[in-house]
């Protein structure tokens, strides 16, 4: 409590105590997790608290803690079923307003295909129903065809899938162009301490932010390559530089270059290749 104390007194913000939550270890006890609770004046957190509409807590299925993000498309969609409502109208709130529902929880979690295909399949009833007391509900065109580029005989909507992954992918960027950042300082010390992120793994005991962020990597080791400056922080070997679209990596494996980076392969105090060692 004094250190919250000393906290609004230098930051001029008010700790909101209704709207804050405690969290505690398995291996404090019932008893005392009520006196903290009761001195701080401060709930105990629960599986169904959120942090910036997004929860705090995760078990082991996915499906039912994002499950929230289901029931807000599905609430929109049955508020816009009851109005007559066109085709060119519907796909215009599909794509602007229920897609955007769950791009804030993309952007940090993978969601389970389960739940994806779930909304896609909400999305999809509404867009072919033709009334709400109609009982004939089918899909004129599967959902993967739909999402395909208009130009492609599709509809121009989003596979949430690969959406999901993009978003995710905006991270891995970030913790490979800003290593320097606060986040990734963190990532670094508890996942590839002696790494570097393209060749990071899943770890011990790894959190599901963390699984969320490796299947995105995948994407941007598949499409990255390094630009060569002064070739002292890209090695010669398993990373990719070479202007090779096919395959940007070195194959052959001399002794002289393992472990070297690209600038040994430079002419002294010169931005120039040694052609001869080459």
């Amino acid at each position: 409590m004094e250190l919250l104390a000393v906290y609004e007194r230098a930051s001029w913000q008010r700790v909101n105590r209704a709207k804050s939550t405690v969290f505690y270890s398995v291996n404090v006890i019932q008893y005392n997790k009520k006196l903290i609770s009761q001195n701080l004046q401060i709930k105990e957190a629960d599986d169904s608290s959120k942090y910036l509409g997004l929860p705090n807590i995760l078990g082991k299925n996915k499906s039912i803690v994002f499950g929230y993000l289901k029931d807000k498309v599905k609430a929109s969609i049955q508020n816009w079923s009851e109005k007559n409502v066109s085709k060119p109208a519907k796909e215009i709130l599909l794509k602007m307003v229920t897609q955007a529902l769950p791009s804030f929880a993309m952007n940090v979690f993978l969601l389970p295909m389960e739940l994806i295909k779930d909304i896609e399949k909400c999305m999809a009833k509404f867009f072919w129903s033709t009334s709400q007391k109609s009982k004939s509900k089918i899909s004129w065109m599967a959902w993967e065809r739909m999402s395909k580029h208009k130009y492609e005989g599709g509809l121009g909507f989003r596979c949430l899938r690969d959406f999901n992954v993009a978003m995710l992918g905006k991270q891995c960027w970030r913790l490979l162009t800003n290593p320097d950042s606060l986040v990734a300082r963190v990532y670094k010390a508890r996942y590839y301490t002696d790494k570097y992120f393209m060749d990071a793994d899943l770890g011990s005991s790894p959190s599901f932010v963390w699984r969320s962020v490796l299947e995105a990597k995948r994407v941007i080791s598949s499409g990255s390559c390094w630009r060569i400056g002064n070739g002292k922080e890209v090695s010669v070997l398993q990373q990719p530089w070479l202007q090779d679209t096919d395959n940007p990596y070195i194959i052959t494996n001399f002794p002289t270059i393992v472990q070297q980076k690209v600038a040994s392969l430079f002419c002294t105090d010169a931005k120039q290749w040694d052609l001869e060692f080459i």
